[in-house]
């Protein structure tokens, strides 16, 4: 069974090529377009992987981040957070596992979902 990935993005077209992109790897990815309806997702059937924005109406990706590794069900969930803006340390501080620029990194994607998903 391919491992599954949550894609969380405001921008229908970033999560698009996301997905299209994952999937050439063989993962089952799923699309939430705000923080809100990504932690119903996640509560509903946790996914594999998270790959999440930072800016996001409601609430944004620092928030879901620190939400998901403040219960004890989803700590350890990988997330990777994928976006325009240049914060690492705000990202790591909550609590993300990798941070990849959309604009320079976005081919590397599926690596680092490889390797995060191989470290469980």
């Amino acid at each position: 069974m391919a491992e599954r990935i949550l894609v969380v993005d405001d921008s229908k077209l970033v999560t698009d090529i996301v997905k299209m992109r994952l999937e050439m790897y063989g993962y089952s990815v799923e699309l939430a377009h705000t923080g809100e309806e990504a932690l119903a997702m996640i509560e509903d059937s946790p996914p594999d992987l998270v790959v999440l924005d930072i800016q996001m109406p409601g609430i944004d990706g620092y928030e879901v981040c620190r939400r998901l590794r403040n219960n004890p069900l989803y700590e350890a969930l990988p997330i990777i957070m994928l976006t325009s803006m240049d914060d690492k340390r705000a990202g790591f501080e909550a609590g993300v596992d990798d941070y990849l620029n959309k604009d320079l990194d976005l081919l590397d994607l599926p690596n680092r979902v490889r390797l995060l998903l191989g470290m469980q």
